[in-house]
């Protein structure tokens, strides 16, 4: 049976409780609260009696059976269409948690000249310095053997690692191909198209990675920076998908995201417990690898 099938018949089904009122539309939203809460009777009936319990498969069907009703009832109501309901659904919850999605994985330079593209796998060293008592990370690609960018520190008043951040942005190359910061970096920016130059490669772009790296951070402080949990809350996640709304990697999944920022900070963990090393970036392998130090 199709769903539109379904909510058609149950239409024809919908009490009116109280001739004309308003509240006839609220009588479904309250039960389906009490349906929800058969269904978790069920379960509570199948824990305590176990395999006594020998009619908890029929009843439990049963009871989402009601669930399904108010739904179908509520969804009509408010012009809804439960075929609808499903397919964003499932579209929501495949971009949430849906690993294998081939298809989502852009590699946005690959029709740019070789000169401005991603090396689809090089070797990144995070070398400590110490200058005037200060600790800084001095980024240098072990592949090419050029430092990228500037000596950097905390930028805090307290030693809280973030001169390690840059894992972050090699992160999102690995696992997006995308990283406006680390191509600046590297000077692979893409001139060959003005408006990609300006637009995926500028100013704007860059300050909205390290904004969405700063902010991810501010959160992992609070859940001990990933060191225990392979789970980023969904509002964040949702965060980030509205501050790279209009540049190329709007289409990145929720589940993408994830993958990128626990992976990154497992390698920033490995940085931080030995004050620096080495780390793999491989795009081809959607891989980013702790190698160890020098």
């Amino acid at each position: 049976m199709e769903f539109s099938e379904y909510q058609n018949n149950a239409k024809s089904t919908i009490q009116d409780y109280v001739k004309g009122k308003e509240v006839n539309k609220i009588v479904p939203f309250l039960g389906l609260i009490g349906e929800a809460g058969s269904v978790i009777s069920e379960l509570k009936k199948n824990l305590r009696d176990g395999n006594a319990y020998i009619n908890y498969t029929n009843k439990l069907q049963e009871e989402l059976g009601d669930v399904l009703w108010y739904i179908s009832t509520i969804a009509t109501e408010n012009n809804l269409s439960l075929e609808n309901i499903a397919k964003d659904n499932l579209n929501k919850i495949k971009d949430r948690f849906d690993s294998e999605q081939p298809e989502n994985f852009i590699v946005y330079d690959e029709k740019y000249p070789l000169d401005e593209q991603f090396p689809r796998e090089f070797e990144v060293e995070f070398k400590v310095v110490n200058e005037d008592g200060k600790e800084k990370i001095r980024l240098i690609n072990n592949t090419s053997k050029k430092q990228l960018g500037d000596d950097i520190t905390d930028n805090s008043h307290k030693d809280d690692g973030y001169r390690f951040h840059d894992i972050f942005h090699l992160g999102y190359v690995a696992f997006l191909g995308w990283s406006p910061v680390i191509r600046k970096l590297m000077k692979i920016k893409r001139k060959s198209d003005e408006a990609t130059d300006e637009v995926e490669d500028g100013a704007r772009a860059s300050i909205t990675e390290e904004l969405i790296s700063l902010y991810i951070y501010n959160y992992a402080i609070d859940h001990q920076l990933f060191k225990y949990s392979n789970n980023v809350d969904s509002e964040v996640l949702k965060t980030i998908q509205k501050l790279v709304s209009g540049i190329e990697v709007e289409n990145c999944t929720q589940k993408q995201w994830e993958t990128a920022i626990i992976n990154s900070y497992k390698v920033l963990d490995e940085l931080k417990n030995n004050n620096g090393g080495r780390v793999l970036v491989s795009i081809k392998n959607k891989r980013l690898t702790y190698l160890g130090k020098i």
